[in-house]
């Protein structure tokens, strides 16, 4: 018999949707169902091309037919678009247990309900987003970046340290 163990997935909050991602490297046969209160997702993937799964009993509705996923090569992200924009979800998941297999993404979580209406993001803005992503690194030019030098520091008197030979600026020795 087949036993299926859940994908390690991380997960966050914003005013109209929430964003779960399924961390599988190289997932194939990717399926991800979205019901009213529910979100499916099965794959293939990993290193041992293991097979995942998770169902997600949700903590409040969502709209299915605005929902949607793209897959990369390092995982899966899923965009959750809320029934109800404007409330905040405090966990992903319909009961309060602690699910060995999911965690709150720190890095993109946002406190959102003290931004002002323009700072709201939209389904237009995350398509474009969505559209965009790749599986590739999108870093920016770091071609001055050896011309960066730390100096200790030793007190507050200010003076000129050149970074460059043609160009000074000021430091603190």
């Amino acid at each position: 018999m087949l036993s299926l163990h859940p994908a390690t997935a991380k997960w966050y909050d914003r005013r109209d949707s929430v964003f779960i991602e399924f961390l599988v490297a190289d997932s194939k046969d990717v399926k991800v169902d979205f019901g009213k209160t529910k979100c499916g997702f099965s794959c293939t993937g990993g290193t041992d091309n293991a097979k995942l799964a998770n169902e997600i009993d949700l903590f409040d509705a969502i709209d299915e037919s605005q929902s949607k996923h793209k897959r990369t090569d390092r995982s899966v992200l899923c965009y959750l678009r809320k029934a109800q924009p404007g409330k905040a979800w405090p966990r992903l998941t319909k009961e309060k247990a602690k699910l060995s297999w999911l965690s709150v993404d720190f890095n993109n979580w946002k406190d959102w309900e003290d931004d002002s209406e323009e700072e709201m993001g939209n389904f237009d803005q995350f398509s474009d987003m969505m559209n965009n992503m790749g599986g590739e690194d999108d870093l920016a030019d770091l071609d001055g970046a050896d011309d960066v030098r730390i100096f200790p520091f030793h007190h507050a008197s200010i003076s000129r340290l050149p970074l460059s030979r043609s160009e000074p600026v000021l430091g603190v020795m």
